[in-house]
């Protein structure tokens, strides 16, 4: 977090302003920035209306004595005042308005950069590698949204600086006296301003997300998945505590710092109301030793002496604000920073794809034990191979490894004699996998299928051919609407699948991909009833068909389906061999096989 706490220059804020403007230009879009546009020319309007406020004042205090010329002059004079009105407040309603779509879309930008990031960058962050879980939080409920702040107040800020040379020029004609301790006064408020919003990010930055992220995997993940358990044994109370703990500990930090706001900003204010006191009877003075200046002067200096103030702070602060929001702007461009996944959309499957494991060790980011150490291994094209072995033997890793989710900390894994990093898109999709924490989408049971390859184009009949080899047919066909029933938690309808019901969908939609020429099975039957896993291994071969086959399983009743067995234990392959040869040996496989048979007997 080093570089977190780290203050910037100002060069080095102008530098992220540069950048998060582009951001907002990507963001917002061409009407939007149109209209920002618009603003520079609506900065000179206050200038305006206070110019025309003085020239009603002047001809209203000529029309007395006057004839009906007189009259006319004022009524010119009100008739220019209100329609400079009519176009300030239309110009703040489409301003507002568009500040109003400009947020929403700023707020989707990100959400989608996020996401983006997430599903692009190397495996390593999804462990946690340099904090990437609280980082992408940060950015997606703190860092973001002070980006589109910045920038949007930047541009504002700009148009403030327009105005306030106009006012400047106003006033100015005046007395110069008048615009000198109008802007000394504001001074101080700036200073204060400047300092609680580094506060600010500094009290509510990083050490947020421990209230964030406790808060929400346990009143988000918990509540979500484990309603049942809370109520059976009555959490409630204690997940209330640790609420409340950590509320709390960031109510009272949010308050000291309101507090001090408060304080500091009302002596500033107090202060600036005086000054203003002093420039008013400044004025009036002047006006009673030279009435040739008339009312409408004074009137022009209670109108623009407040707006000078509100615009010099409103510069000022503002500038100062972008200062202490360019550590959160550094933070959002920490998404620019991450390793990235090189694709190649138009990677064809590779032609060979016999695999090999040579001299392959790995450690999981933030880790220091090695799971796999010095693997050798090699697994021919069409082959089927088991991998099994005990808990924290390596298995699930080694399919990670071969999926290239992550890069072997020495030793290569190649495809075909080409090591499948150096052309990721093709060794994916070369593959089809079901991983033990497969996805279930909120759509169609149609989509949550054909999504593993959206370029091949079925008929029902196919998919229900397909379905029926998967047993997956079996529950689709009674759905209201078959292939096209949409489930889900949130389905309109409540329809919601089992977990053996959704294993099928993903040994489905595994099999879907036509053009893999390897599938990936990891722990296809962990959610099915012996009925249904009994099922599946008969209908294996012709779901498999010609592929290569890697699967893993706990359940040794499919080994015997397989032409080979891989058997793991710490990290390493200690036995390899088919189901008889492995039994004959009476080593770890039979050991397992053995404790499993009885189950069943």
């Amino acid at each position: 977090m080093d570089k977190q706490n780290k203050r910037l220059s100002l060069s080095e804020s102008a530098r992220l302003f540069g950048r998060a403007l582009k951001v907002s230009i990507q963001a917002r879009g061409a009407v939007s920035i149109i209209v920002s546009l618009i603003g520079f020319a609506a900065a000179f309007l206050p200038m305006l209306i206070a110019a025309q406020v003085r020239r009603l004042s002047d001809e209203a205090q000529a029309l007395f004595g006057s004839g009906e010329a007189a009259a006319v002059g004022v009524l010119g004079a009100f008739a220019v005042l209100a329609a400079l009105y009519v176009v300030q407040m239309l110009w703040n309603q489409l301003r507002g308005y568009f500040d109003t779509r400009d947020a929403q879309s700023v707020q989707m930008f990100i959400k989608e950069r996020t996401i983006r990031a997430a599903c692009n960058v190397k495996y390593k962050y999804i462990e946690n590698f340099d904090d990437f879980k609280e980082r992408i939080r940060f950015i997606d409920t703190q860092a973001g949204e002070r980006v589109a702040q910045s920038v949007g107040t930047t541009i504002t800020w700009l148009q403030n600086i327009i105005t306030l040379i106009s006012i400047i020029t106003v006033l100015w004609a005046v007395d110069p006296l008048i615009v000198a301790i109008l802007v000394l006064a504001i001074i101080p408020t700036v200073i204060i301003a400047y300092k609680f919003s580094e506060d600010v990010y500094y009290s509510t930055g990083f050490w947020i997300l421990d209230y964030l992220m406790t808060c929400a995997y346990m009143f988000e993940s918990t509540w979500q998945n484990s309603i049942n358990e809370i109520r059976f044994f009555q959490c409630y109370p204690w997940l209330k505590r640790k609420f409340l703990f950590f509320n709390d500990r960031y109510i009272k930090t949010k308050n000291k710092v309101t507090r001090r706001h408060v304080f500091w900003n009302s002596i500033g204010d107090i202060f600036r109301s005086g000054v203003y006191i002093i420039i008013l009877l400044i004025t009036a003075r002047q006006i009673f030793t030279n009435p040739a200046v008339g009312i409408g002067a004074f009137v022009l200096v209670f109108t623009m002496a407040s707006q000078l103030q509100e615009v010099v702070t409103q510069i000022l602060v503002t500038a100062a604000q972008f200062v202490s929001d360019a550590a959160y702007i550094r933070d959002f461009f920490y998404l620019d920073e991450l390793d990235y996944e090189k694709r190649r959309r138009d990677a064809a499957p590779r032609e060979k794809f016999d695999i090999e494991f040579s001299g392959v060790s790995f450690t999981y980011p933030n880790t220091e034990r090695e799971v796999l150490h010095d693997l050798n291994v090699r697994i021919r094209e069409g082959e089927k191979v088991a991998i099994v072995g005990e808990n924290g033997s390596g298995k699930s890793t080694f399919v990670n490894l071969l999926c290239a989710l992550y890069e072997p900390n020495s030793g290569a894994v190649t495809m075909g004699g080409e090591d499948i990093h150096a052309n990721l898109s093709a060794t994916r999709k070369t593959l089809s996998a079901v991983f033990q924490d497969f996805a279930k989408y909120e759509a169609s049971i149609r989509e949550n299928i054909v999504v593993s390859d959206s370029r091949r184009k079925d008929t029902d009949e196919q998919l229900r051919s397909l379905a029926e080899r998967t047993g997956a047919w079996e529950f689709i066909e009674p759905q209201p609407e078959g292939l096209d029933e949409i489930v889900g938690s949130f389905s309109a309808s409540g329809n919601n699948l089992s977990g053996g019901q959704w294993q099928k969908i993903a040994l489905t939609r595994c099999a879907y991909r036509e053009d893999a020429k390897i599938m990936v099975l990891d722990e296809p039957t962990a959610a099915l009833d012996p009925l249904a896993e009994a099922e599946l291994y008969r209908s294996f071969a012709e779901l498999t068909g010609d592929r290569t086959t890697i699967l893993i399983s706990h359940r040794l009743g499919i080994t015997q389906l397989v032409d080979r067995i891989l058997v793991f234990d710490d990290g390493r392959i200690v036995e390899d061999g088919a189901h008889a040869e492995l039994l004959a040996k009476g080593g770890l496989y039979a050991k397992m096989y053995r404790a499993q048979a009885q189950w069943y007997e």
